[in-house]
């Protein structure tokens, strides 16, 4: 199973709109994905997909019911590990509630690939979730501020372990800024961090995207020949190029770097 981590400086850069959107172009290229709300206590993909679970991650973090009975099925072809909208506790588990997140999640089969939507920043639970995935994905836009946050991002998770990181410029106005946003990362990154950083991506800027939030419909399932979702179709195909073959051995690998 190949884990990526979605992830992001500041929130507000469309993090939670490509997760989603990826996963279903992933699924549509014949991988079974299973996407966690990672936003531990804030938890909002179940909007988005309009889905409503009758069950989410604090059932398996208290022993309440079995991984199987968690997961819910979308009409979008990937299954959704819900997250717990204002569970203040889940936003920073303690040691015991983690050891019974590791034993829930340990009966994990049949799926391919594994989407892990974290929450903006860099709390302890979300470097945890980017340090043990295979990858890891940062969402950022042009915009100083969201640049200066994903630097900072970037810093803290490189200082942690030495990674290669992936990169996406979300709703860029044209490729020159998209290409000077993603040089000026790579350049510090290069210059200062012990690390890699490699765009893989843009997004164009487009209302639909807007419009298909409010709507709860996953942009590339509504408006799939848009340039902003041909993108992701594009981003999602080079991800899946490098998937490891040993599915059990990559999600093993990732409870281990995730719970230690």
């Amino acid at each position: 199973m190949l884990t990526v981590c979605v992830t992001s400086g500041k929130g507000g850069v469309g993090k939670t709109t490509v997760s989603v959107n990826l996963g279903i172009a992933i699924a549509r290229a014949g991988r079974r994905v299973l996407l966690l709300d990672g936003d531990l206590g804030l938890a909002n993909i179940n909007v988005m997909l309009d889905v409503r679970p009758k069950y989410n991650i604090q059932d398996i973090v208290t022993g309440r019911r079995t991984l199987e009975q968690v997961i819910t099925p979308t009409t979008y072809g990937i299954d959704l590990l819900a997250g717990a909208t204002g569970i203040a506790e889940l936003a920073d588990l303690r040691e015991p509630e983690r050891q019974s997140l590791i034993r829930g999640l340990a009966g994990l089969r049949g799926y391919d690939v594994l989407i892990i939507d974290t929450g903006a920043g860099i709390g302890d639970n979300v470097i945890r979730f980017v340090l043990a995935s295979d990858e890891i994905l940062l969402v950022t836009t042009p915009h100083p501020t969201s640049l200066t946050d994903a630097y900072g991002t970037i810093k803290s998770i490189l200082a942690n372990e030495s990674r290669s990181i992936k990169l996406i410029v979300n709703s860029v106005s044209s490729i020159k800024d998209a290409r000077s946003a993603a040089e000026r990362l790579v350049g510090v990154t290069d210059k200062f961090l012990d690390g890699s950083l490699e765009c893989i991506g843009y997004i164009p800027s487009d209302g639909l995207i807007e419009k298909s939030i409010m709507q709860r419909k996953p942009h590339i399932v509504i408006n799939p020949s848009s340039s902003s979702a041909q993108k992701i179709q594009e981003i999602a195909m080079r991800l899946i190029g490098k998937q490891a073959a040993d599915s059990k051995k990559g999600f093993s690998r990732f409870l281990q770097r995730m719970f230690g």
